[in-house]
């Protein structure tokens, strides 16, 4: 038989400041453009799965 669970709390999240704007911001730097930005998410995600990619090229 299996042993009773103890129950967890919730994870308490206050609600935010809606007074306050983020504004987006570039994930290279302020210098680099949208395409640098594309090539680079593909160089990483190449990356992390290679030999997935070669996988998924042979079907």
């Amino acid at each position: 038989m299996g042993h009773a669970q103890i129950k967890e709390e919730r994870l308490y999240i206050p609600p935010r400041d809606r007074q306050v704007e983020v504004e987006a911001k570039p994930a290279l730097g302020t210098d680099c453009t949208h395409g640098d930005q594309i090539l680079n998410a593909f160089s990483i995600g190449f990356s992390h799965y290679k030999e997935t990619m070669k996988e998924l090229s042979k079907v």
